[in-house]
């Protein structure tokens, strides 16, 4: 009996019988394909746009914003949406008599959403530069992957067979998950094309929505996604108590009023012309968000003793830090706009976001898929790799980048140090990614071989 027979990895119960479920290993073309996305259109990018960024001490610098949109694309529906995909699928496989559909809309999920990403890559820089065409590719590129994105939830939806069996409670996180996935993935052909008007009309438009739509993106679909896995897999799979059921439905509520109250009072505020009288919602959105990301912490258990020790558990434990702190930093955020004056600060936005989507989103990514993968390829617990290179190389970059970012509203001179701080987190990336994709490739070489003896 092997070690993945031993732990199975799911989510949710089980909802077929198991003596009808097919056996796949689908994580893994996804988990590739999230890594090399990582790995270049979306780190790495990042990281070259940010030092542009800080080569002009400015973070409207014009010629840098088309591939600063192009990475968030990349990260939100490569690094974060194939890995999403990915386990999802795993956890959910298909009746023995549908497998080869299952195979088919799988690989054509993989197909539609990687030809998105790269498509934009391309079509926004190019759009900015010479719109006309572009624009039409990067809307195209955007219709790929709303495409991708339903036909993941039919995928998933035609392998479930009902069989009286109550879903747990954390399912409704799922569920509105997917429900913001499909809001933003339908929102994006339009967002894309007016985000490519004239410049002033692009201009208007990127500051009065981008920042309402990055809260659907990450907040709405990202988040919710990770609160679901996780409020049963602290305890299925990491050890940790029982999630408490009356403090993990307050989470839910919570958050997700913060996050639409958040998108409607920055537009509020917006186009009151960011009058004080009007920024009522928006900050009151902070209070909200800020107890959502308690309760769930709280509910978890994950700071708690756990019953067994990862290495995963360091990962994990340091995002939950991050979500808190990202949550005092909202916050902070009035605070911080009186002591320098300003109706509104690109560059304190700019650190809340990168302490949520690197410091929380990105780890959460790192700890969880290190144990499926593990699990997958059965390697023991006590031969798991640490990764504390990885850890310290991302939670030092990560602290850089919020702390320095904050400060360039202080003075120019922080932003010359903030603009390397990228190229630390990659680097602390690039060792857990080259890990991962050595023992992936590694075990889909041995499976290949044993089906050829």
């Amino acid at each position: 009996m092997t070690a993945r027979q031993l732990t199975p990895l799911r989510i949710l119960p089980t909802v077929v019988p198991s003596q009808t479920k097919a056996s796949v290993e689908i994580y893994r073309p996804f988990f590739l394909a999230g890594i090399l996305t990582v790995l270049t259109a979306g780190c790495t990018l990042g990281a070259i746009a940010l030092v542009g960024v800080a080569f002009h001490a400015s973070y409207t610098a014009s010629a840098w914003t088309p591939y600063v949109l192009a990475h968030a694309n990349s990260q939100l529906y490569g690094w974060v949406g194939f890995f999403v995909i990915g386990f999802a699928l795993q956890q959910h496989p298909p009746l023995r008599e549908h497998v080869k559909r299952f195979h088919q809309i799988a690989t054509l999920i993989l197909a539609l959403m990687g030809a998105g990403i790269a498509l934009r890559f391309v079509a926004d820089p190019m759009a900015s530069a010479y719109g006309g065409i572009w624009v039409a590719v990067g809307a195209f590129s955007a219709v790929l992957q709303f495409v991708a994105v339903v036909l993941f939830m039919v995928n998933s939806r035609l392998m479930w067979k009902k069989t009286g069996e109550q879903l747990p409670w954390q399912s409704k996180f799922m569920f509105a998950s997917l429900a913001w996935m499909a809001i933003v993935a339908l929102a994006e052909p339009i967002v894309f094309v007016k985000s490519h008007q004239s410049p002033m009309e692009s201009i208007l438009f990127v500051a009065q929505w981008m920042p309402a739509m990055r809260e659907a993106q990450f907040l709405g679909f990202v988040a919710n996604m990770i609160f679901g896995v996780a409020l049963v897999k602290m305890n299925s799979c990491f050890g940790a108590k029982a999630a408490t059921r009356e403090l993990g439905n307050a989470a839910f509520a919570a958050w997700n009023i913060g996050v639409v109250l958040r998108m409607f009072g920055w537009v509020t505020y917006f186009r009151s012309g960011m009058d004080a009288s009007s920024v009522w919602a928006y900050q009151f959105s902070s209070v909200v968000l800020a107890c959502g990301a308690v309760f769930f912490v709280v509910s978890s258990h994950i700071f708690e003793r756990t019953s067994f020790s990862l290495p995963s558990h360091k990962f994990i434990r340091a995002a939950f830090a991050w979500l808190l702190i990202g949550g005092v930093l909202q916050l902070l955020e009035p605070t911080h706009l009186r002591q320098i004056g300003a109706e509104f600060s690109h560059a304190y936005i700019g650190a809340i976001r990168h302490a949520l989507t690197v410091g929380f989103i990105s780890q959460m990514i790192i700890g969880v898929g290190s144990h499926v993968i593990a699990k997958m390829n059965d390697i023991p617990d006590s031969l798991q790799r640490r990764f504390m290179a990885t850890f310290w190389l991302l939670n030092l970059g990560n602290a850089g980048r919020v702390a320095l970012e904050i400060a360039t509203d202080y003075t120019p001179r922080a932003f010359a140090p903030m603009g390397f701080t990228g190229f630390v987190e990659l680097a602390g990336l690039a060792l857990w990614a080259t890990a991962m994709i050595r023992i992936m490739v590694a075990s889909r070489r041995t499976s290949l071989n044993l089906q050829a003896a």
